[in-house]
C-alpha cells in the first residue's frame, strides 16, 4: 500500500512555484525595464497621458546569464506601461530556468504578469501553469509579494505531481515561515508512482503545515482515507514522517470517527471508532494504533470472534496490518454489547474497564470494590469484580467473588432445580461456562437459593440442555415439605458428600455420607434419594439405603432401608431395623415406623404372632 502523503507534494507545489517567481522577479524588476543596479524603493508616478500605454516592447525575450552560462529565459508577446500606471508583460507569457547542463528546471506560462514599477509585488493570470521540480501548479490567477515572501492563489488552483493530484479553493505559501495555506475547501488524492498502492484521499475547508516541524493542521470537515481506513472530524492535525512521504500521526478532534476494514478487504464491517478526538500512530505509512478519548463508542469485528459495540471514556486500539482491528483496552466507565445476541451467551457487559486480546480471543473486564462487573443476557446476570468472556461466543469466566441471578421466564438455567417463574440466586468464588456444553460451573463456597429453598456446596454444576445439576465437595439443601392440612410450611435439610439433580423425574440423589434433617428427628444413611414436586424443590418422599440412623429424642432407629412420605409425615426403617432407648434397652423388628404427626413409634413384626409395639417419642 502507498504510505499516506497529506504534506510532502503540496508544499513542494508552492516552494517550486515561488522558487519560479523569485528568479521573474528578479529579472522583470531590472532587465526588462532596462537597470541593472539594486532596485530601489518606488517612486510615486501617475499613469500615461490620457490613459494611453507607454514603453512598449513587442515580441519581448529576455535571456539572463550568470557566469556565461544561460539561467533564464523570458518571453511575451509584449511589455509597457498601462493606463494603470503598472507594468504588463502580456500575451504568451512564458518563464524557463536552466540548470548547470542546460536543462530546464522550471517552467511559468501565463497569460499577462502585472506589478508596479520597482514594486515586489506581481499578479499572474491567464490560464497560469507552473512547473518545477516533477510539480505542476495551475489556476487562472496567482499573486507573488517578494517582500513578504508569500505565494498566493486567490481563485482555485490545482496542483499535482507524480504521486499527488488536487486543488483548493485559495493557495498560500509563505517563504519566510515555511508555512503553505489552503483554504476555501481543499481536495487532494495522493497515489504511489506507477499506480503501485492504494490512493489516499484529504479533503476540509483548510489546511496549514509547516515544513520546518512537518506539522499540519485541517480545519472543517476534515477527512482521511487510504484504501484502508477512513477518517473524518471539525479538525485534524498531523505530523509528517520525516521524508514527508507518510504520516507518523493524526489527531482527529470533534466529532472524530475513524472506519477499520473487516477481514475481508472489501468488507467495511470491520468497526468504527467515535470519540471527542481519535489519535492515530502510524508505522511505516500504515496505521498501527490509536488512542480515543471522550465519549468514546467503537464497534468492532474481529476474525475470529463476535462483533462488540462499547461505550467508555477512554480507550486504545492497535490495528493489524491490513487494518483491521487488533488488541484494545477500554476504561473509565464501560459498558458493551455482544453480538449476535443468542440465548446462551453474553449480550451485554458494564464494568470499570476491559480489555480485547486477538490472539486469545478473550474479553476481560473489571469493576471497583462497590462496583463490580457485570454480564447481561436475557436469562442470566453475572456480577464479579474480574470477567472474562471468550474465546467462544458463550464462554465465560468470573472470579473473586461472584452473584449470579437467573432471571423469571429465562431458558430452563437452573435445570428446573428451582422455579423458572422467580428468580434464582447463585454466590460463589468463581464462574466458568464453556459454549460447547453450555454448562455453568460454580466453585468455592457455592450458595444457591430461591425463596426459602438453598443449596450450599463446595461446587456447583448446572447442565446447559437443563435436565440436570450436580454439586460436591459438601452438600446441603434446604427445600420445603407439603404443609400438612391447616399446618405450617415444613422444611427439610438433605445433605451429603454429592448431589445430582435429573430434571427426569424430578429426582434428587445424595451420595457420601448423607443426612436428612427433619423438624425433631434426623436420619443418616450412605445415599439418600428425593423426589420433588413439579416446578419446585418441595419434597414429595425420600428414601435412604444402606447404614441407616434415625434419631428423634432419646430413640434410636437402624436398618438397611427407610422411606419417608410426606402427605403422612412417617418415616419407615426396614431390612431387620433395630430400635434403642438411649438406655441400654433394645428391640427388633421387621418394620419400624416413626410417625413424626403423631409423636409415636411403632415396631411391628410380621408372619405369625404378628405384634406391634407402640411407643410414645
Amino acid at each position: 500500500m502507498s504510505a499516506q502523503r497529506a504534506s510532502g507534494p503540496a508544499r513542494l507545489a508552492a516552494f517550486a512555484a515561488a522558487a519560479v517567481l523569485v528568479v521573474l522577479a528578479a529579472v522583470l524588476t531590472v532587465r526588462l525595464t532596462g537597470r541593472r543596479e539594486p532596485a530601489r524603493p518606488p517612486v510615486a508616478a501617475g499613469p500615461p497621458p490620457e490613459g494611453r500605454t507607454v514603453d512598449l516592447k513587442e515580441s519581448v525575450r529576455h535571456e539572463e546569464y550568470e557566469a556565461g552560462r544561460l539561467v533564464a529565459v523570458i518571453r511575451g508577446d509584449k511589455f509597457f506601461l498601462g493606463p494603470d500606471g503598472r507594468n504588463h508583460l502580456q500575451g504568451s507569457v512564458e518563464v524557463v530556468t536552466l540548470g548547470p547542463a542546460g536543462e530546464t528546471v522550471s517552467r511559468l506560462a501565463a497569460g499577462e504578469v502585472v506589478y508596479d514599477p520597482g514594486s515586489s509585488r506581481f499578479s499572474f493570470s491567464g490560464h497560469v501553469r507552473v512547473e518545477a521540480g516533477g510539480v505542476v501548479l495551475e489556476g487562472d490567477r496567482f499573486d507573488y509579494d517578494k517582500t513578504a515572501a508569500t505565494f498566493a492563489a486567490a481563485e482555485e488552483g490545482r496542483f499535482a505531481s507524480k504521486t499527488m493530484t488536487g486543488r483548493a479553493k485559495r493557495i498560500l505559501y509563505s517563504e519566510s515561515a515555511g508555512e503553505i495555506r489552503l483554504g476555501g475547501g481543499f481536495e487532494a488524492v495522493l497515489a504511489a508512482p506507477g499506480g503501485a498502492g492504494e490512493p489516499i484521499a484529504l479533503s476540509g475547508a483548510s489546511l496549514s503545515y509547516r515544513s520546518g516541524d512537518r506539522r499540519g493542521r485541517i480545519e472543517g470537515l476534515a477527512a482521511f482515507s487510504d484504501g484502508r481506513i477512513r477518517g473524518s472530524s471539525s479538525s485534524l492535525s498531523f505530523t509528517a514522517a520525516g521524508d514527508e512521504s507518510s504520516l507518523d500521526s493524526a489527531l482527529f478532534e470533534g466529532q472524530a470517527r475513524v472506519d477499520l476494514p473487516g477481514p475481508d478487504r472489501d468488507d467495511r464491517e470491520g468497526g468504527s471508532i467515535a470519540a471527542d478526538r481519535v489519535d492515530v500512530s502510524f508505522r511505516r505509512g500504515l496505521m498501527s494504533s490509536a488512542e480515543a478519548e471522550g465519549s468514546v463508542a467503537f464497534n468492532l469485528q474481529t476474525p475470529s470472534g463476535p462483533s462488540i459495540r462499547v461505550q467508555a471514556g477512554r480507550a486504545k486500539f492497535t490495528v493489524g496490518p491490513e487494518g483491521d482491528p487488533g488488541d484494545w483496552a477500554a476504561s473509565g466507565g464501560v459498558t458493551a454489547e455482544i453480538g449476535p445476541s443468542v440465548s446462551v451467551g453474553m449480550t451485554a457487559l458494564a464494568s470499570d474497564s476491559a480489555e480485547f486480546t486477538v490472539a486469545t480471543g478473550i474479553l476481560r473486564a473489571g469493576g471497583q470494590a462497590g462496583r463490580p462487573a457485570v454480564a447481561d443476557s436475557a436469562g442470566i446476570r453475572i456480577e464479579a469484580p474480574l470477567l472474562a468472556a471468550g474465546p467462544a461466543a458463550g464462554d465465560l469466566a468470573a472470579s473473586e467473588g461472584v452473584r449470579c441471578v437467573f432471571k423469571p421466564g429465562g431458558s430452563d438455567r437452573t435445570a428446573g432445580f428451582f422455579s423458572a417463574g422467580e428468580e434464582a440466586f447463585v454466590t460463589a468464588d468463581r464462574l466458568v461456562r464453556k459454549d460447547g456444553t453450555a454448562t455453568v460451573a460454580f466453585a468455592g463456597k457455592v450458595r444457591a437459593w430461591q425463596g426459602g429453598e438453598s443449596v450450599r456446596a463446595g461446587e456447583l454444576e448446572i447442565s446447559g440442555d437443563g435436565q440436570g445439576m450436580r454439586a460436591g465437595g459438601g452438600v446441603a439443601a434446604g427445600l420445603v415439605l407439603p404443609a400438612a392440612a391447616a399446618g405450617p410450611e415444613r422444611h427439610v435439610e438433605i445433605g451429603g458428600g454429592t448431589m445430582v439433580f435429573s430434571a427426569a423425574g424430578r429426582a434428587l440423589s445424595f451420595e457420601g455420607r448423607s443426612y436428612v434433617q427433619l423438624s425433631g428427628a434426623r436420619l443418616e444413611a450412605r445415599s439418600v434419594s428425593a423426589v420433588l414436586a413439579p416446578g419446585a424443590p418441595a419434597v414429595v418422599s425420600l428414601s435412604a439405603r444402606t447404614d441407616v440412623v434415625l434419631s428423634k429424642g432419646r430413640y434410636e432407629g437402624r436398618g438397611a432401608a427407610a422411606a419417608y412420605e410426606a402427605a403422612s409425615d412417617r418415616l419407615i426403617l426396614t431390612g431387620k431395623p433395630v430400635l434403642t432407648d438411649g438406655k441400654g434397652a433394645a428391640a427388633r423388628g421387621d418394620k419400624l415406623t416413626f410417625d413424626l404427626a403423631d409423636d409415636k413409634i411403632l415396631l411391628e413384626n410380621e408372619g405369625q404372632g404378628r405384634t406391634t409395639t407402640v411407643v410414645k417419642s
